[in-house]
């Protein structure tokens, strides 16, 4: 799935561990004009129990968690996007 938040494009991806036991989420953030020099924030990562809660849930917290990154990366001034 993909979100696009404040000239950036983020990519989560969600997949269960080697035991089966817990999701484990990632987002990539790259910048929407594909210019990496001018930077992006790292993708924040999550590993939430399969038990509580399903991948869709888990996606959600994930993009929300990466457009909030986004903000405090943009809000610093590392980037005018």
């Amino acid at each position: 799935m993909a979100l696009e938040h404040r000239g950036f494009r983020v990519n989560v991806d969600v997949v269960p561990d080697e035991l089966g036991v817990q999701w484990v989420c990632r987002a990539l953030i790259e910048r929407i004009d594909g210019d990496s020099q001018k930077g992006a924030p790292v993708g924040p990562e999550l590993t939430i129990p399969r038990v509580k809660i399903d991948p869709l849930m888990a996606i959600s917290t994930l993009e929300h968690r990466a457009a909030v990154v986004i903000d405090e990366f943009c809000d610093q001034g590392h980037v005018a996007a």
